[in-house]
């Protein structure tokens, strides 16, 4: 009897079986059909975006100095399109900065984390005239080529927006070719050709040790005047950002680090000449390549808290004295002062490329200082009347809008990690208090 179940089914109905059985064969077929092409749909997806995102991975798979689309392409910005038209007045003050009574607002944003300027100005309230994004320069080219297309595509779309480009060499300085600073300088004027100015942070915080070109004075002015004379062949408009660190701390020498002595870059940094590298050095003079190679003066400067890991108050005066830092541990100490020194006696405007306040949100201990608390206290400093007043060729001040993972090495052997977040825009209470302080002459959209 059980033989005899297809065969009646067979007799009675062919035509129905056979129809029957090929729809099931066609929907098994679908249905694996469904399934590889999700995977392949999935495959597809992932290896793109590591392209996008992952240098090093492009790197491999592609060979070195992969950009995948190479220079910039043409992006079209016409108006009804979608992006707004890239009005030439929009921002264009920052280019000559003696008509700004006041300064810019800016912000570092996580690029990384797929941040925006437009979700920026979402859900911080506010329009953002100037964003920083950082890139590598290697021997063979910058790195990010194609990130940087998609950067400026994303800033095109917030009318008005100043890129501002902190680029980092890599490999060794003196690797660089003729050909690799040329490519920087095309980068910045393809940028620039669709209406984006662009303030070029090269080699920023060459003062420290804390980069592979630190603390090499010679080699670090011949690469930026190089880096300075590329991009002035491609465009003008483009500003050349030299940017020391804060000199707190200069120049933060361990046993082994820093340049040998009779070197030439330890003769340059040793400024008055007694054998040693020290506080009573210059932290500015031997890394400055010159006035026709220099637009803006800019500086970095943060409040990380006491021995660089844990929740406290800024300290009165705190943001003022880096800026006018008297050195060593009493006021018979030597002053440096980078925007007497460089930016009045030069008459070159004054920027704080990046600047915020950490808090440690994992390492939080009792009777400690809230989020709210700390960042204020920093802002009420960086963005006050005072400031204004005391700075007046300072044109922009920008936050490192930003939290991360960041190697600390504060004495112990070795290096550590802590958590820091500097955000101000992500917390609504926050960003609200932070406008809510703010003087009249910050601004957000074009200076009046």
């Amino acid at each position: 009897m059980g033989a005899s179940l297809p065969t009646r089914r067979c007799r009675l109905q062919p035509s129905s079986y056979i129809v029957l059985d090929q729809s099931e064969k066609y929907k098994g077929a679908h249905r694996a059909l469904f399934v590889v092409s999700l995977i392949l749909a999935t495959a597809t997806i992932i290896f793109v975006n590591v392209l996008l995102y992952s240098p090093s991975a492009r790197q491999a798979l592609l060979g070195p100095g992969s950009t995948i689309f190479g220079v910039i392409p043409e992006v079209q910005s016409t108006p009804g399109s979608g992006a707004p038209s890239r009005s030439p007045a929009n921002n264009r003050r920052i280019l000559d900065p003696a008509s700004i009574n006041g300064i810019y607002f800016g912000a570092s944003i996580d690029w990384k984390a797929k941040d925006v300027p437009s979700a920026f100005n979402e859900r911080f309230g506010k329009p953002l005239p100037f964003v920083m994004c950082f890139a590598n320069i290697t021997a063979d080219g910058l790195t990010l080529v194609r990130e940087l297309k998609y950067i400026a595509d994303t800033v095109l779309r917030v009318d008005g927006a100043i890129l501002g480009l902190t680029v980092m060499p890599v490999d060794p300085l003196d690797q660089l070719s003729d050909a690799v600073y040329d490519q920087l300088g095309r980068t910045c004027a393809e940028i620039n050709r669709h209406g984006i100015p662009v303030m070029l942070r090269y080699a920023h915080e060459m003062n420290g040790n804390w980069f592979s070109y630190g603390q090499a004075p010679g080699a670090y002015r011949a690469s930026f005047i190089k880096a300075a004379t590329a991009v002035k062949k491609y465009t003008n408009l483009t500003s050349m950002v030299w940017a020391p660190n804060s000199p707190v701390g200069y120049p933060w020498l361990a046993a082994d680090s820093g340049p040998k002595a009779g070197s030439a870059d330890f003769v340059a940094m040793d400024t008055n000449k007694d054998g040693i590298l020290d506080h009573r050095d210059d932290p500015y003079t031997p890394y400055y390549p010159g006035d026709d190679y220099v637009d803006w003066i800019g500086f970095s400067v943060f409040h990380f808290g006491n021995n660089l890991n844990s929740n406290t108050l800024p300290v009165d005066g705190e943001f003022r004295n880096a800026i006018q830092h008297v050195a060593g541990i009493n006021a018979t100490g030597p002053t440096w002062d980078l925007y007497t020194q460089f930016s009045q006696a030069r008459n070159k405007p004054f920027a704080v490329m990046e600047t915020g306040a950490a808090y440690y949100p994992k390492s939080v201990k009792p009777g400690d200082p809230s989020e709210m608390d700390i960042k204020r206290a920093w802002w009420q400093q960086v963005y006050s009347d005072d400031t204004l007043k005391r700075f007046p060729l300072m044109k922009l001040v920008s936050w490192f809008d930003i939290a991360e993972d960041e190697r600390v090495n504060n004495g112990v052997e070795g290096s550590l990690y802590y958590y820091r977040d500097f955000r101000i825009s992500w917390n609504k209470e926050i960003a609200a208090q932070f406008k809510a302080d703010l003087p009249p002459r910050v601004f957000f959209e074009d200076a009046p």
